[in-house]
């Protein structure tokens, strides 16, 4: 079954290590959550916990801060567009330090520079360095897992992003300036030396794919064929398409609330800087357990089902700060929020695999994370033109819940993927 797969020519021939009887599987997702949560968790989602900051330093207005979080969309897209040239060629492991290293250099340059134009281009290096990392991480679960373990070993890596904003908001509001350095510009560089020392981790964990190591995928073996097609058939682009415009919806949805949800605390609910951290960080605590928790309902009651159910939480979450200013509707947002937040990312890397194939979830993934990133960018840039307008993101949010709702009637429509 392996034999097709798309692999580098030179594999890798350093012996790993080995805990026991506990299968590599199992190491590598672990180790692909460390790397998320430095190529998600800091590289991205530590952005919405400096931003006020950075805003009140450089005098930025809402639709500065939507431009600065939109460039590093622009770089995640160039990562998105080449990931399938690149991933096939130098596998997950080289891909994936690579793109950690690349995130260390961009945050050491921000904390150094107080140039606005110059942090938009270092946020763009950011962005091809967060994409570096999630493609490869998410699709490489293809080939270490087979479908009946596949959602939860997806919800494992997506919990690394959740650490990644405890961290954020836990030591962000406690920044101060050191040596000339503003505090925002002193929590790049601390996250810069993280993603250096897990750049080294993820070198000397991560494996490409399981006959690396002399073992098979882990779960349950298909009682059907797998496909194993290195490309995507013609007859799927009608799917992916489908799969796309869910997983754009969710895009520009949570990448709104993730950017500005803080700002929102601060300004709209009138908290401070160090309570809004600590919420924020409660998100991080709650959404560690998000991709889990639905990477195993996914794997019970189906993909499609699991789409739908995610997205009726979110669109409560969404709702629930765009209808009201009340603080208890805000903490049910949060904790609604925080147990959903990865799920949609997870049954779709789980998806790409399932209907497409292990060989070809790489580029299925790369498509849907391009239609993904899509609407990453356009959540933010729409939403700060919208606060410029009527003060505050209260429409911003109500617009989410509504388009929630509707991504839930699309994902009703997918056909179910066949048993395995």
């Amino acid at each position: 079954m392996h034999d097709e797969i798309i692999r580098q020519e030179d594999q890798d021939s350093t012996p790993p290590i080995r805990l026991g009887g506990l299968n590599y599987a199992w190491i590598v997702a672990a180790t692909g959550s460390i790397a998320m949560f430095c190529g998600l968790g800091l590289g991205r989602f530590a952005f919405g916990m400096l931003l006020p900051s950075m805003s009140s330093s450089l005098g930025l207005n809402y639709t500065q801060s939507g431009i600065l979080g939109f460039t590093n969309l622009i770089g995640y897209l160039v990562a998105v567009l080449l990931s399938p040239l690149i991933i096939p060629r130098f596998g997950t492991r080289i891909t994936g330090t690579a793109s950690l290293l690349l995130i260390a250099v961009s945050m050491l340059g921000m904390a150094f520079t107080t140039s606005f134009p110059l942090l938009c281009a270092l946020y763009v290096l950011t962005g091809i360095g967060s994409g570096g990392v999630v493609l490869p991480m998410m699709s490489v679960m293809s080939h270490w897992f087979f479908p009946s373990h596949r959602g939860l070993a997806l919800g494992l890596v997506m919990a690394g992003p959740g650490f990644g904003i405890i961290l954020s908001g836990f030591v962000v509001p406690k920044l101060l300036p050191i040596s000339g350095l503003l505090s925002w510009q002193t929590g790049w560089l601390i996250f810069a030396v993280i993603n250096i020392v897990v750049a080294w981790l993820t070198f000397t964990l991560i494996r490409n794919h399981p006959d690396d190591v002399n073992q098979n995928p882990f779960g349950r073996v298909p009682t059907s064929p797998v496909k194993n097609k290195k490309k995507l058939e013609r007859a799927n682009i009608k799917l992916l398409v489908h799969l796309g415009v869910v997983f754009a919806i969710y895009g520009a949805t949570y990448m709104v609330y993730v950017t500005f949800i803080v700002t929102s605390m601060v300004g709209s609910y009138q908290l401070s800087e160090a309570t809004a951290g600590g919420i924020w960080a409660w998100i991080g605590l709650l959404s560690v357990f998000s991709g889990m928790l639905f990477g195993w309902i996914s794997d019970h009651i189906g993909r499609r089902l699991g789409l739908a159910l995610a997205f009726f939480f979110l669109a409560i979450a969404y709702l629930l700060v765009g209808l009201t200013d009340w603080t208890l509707g805000l903490y049910l947002s949060i904790i609604l929020f925080g147990l959903v937040v990865w799920s949609v990312p997870v049954i779709m890397a789980a998806s790409a695999g399932d209907y497409f194939g292990p060989a070809a979830a790489a580029s299925a993934l790369a498509a849907l994370t391009f239609a993904f990133s899509g609407g990453q960018a356009l959540g933010p840039v729409a939403a700060g033109y919208l606060a410029e307008i009527t003060g505050d993101f209260s429409i911003s949010y109500m617009v989410s819940g509504i388009a929630a709702f509707i991504a839930i009637g699309l994902a009703l429509l997918l056909r179910p993927q066949k048993s395995v």
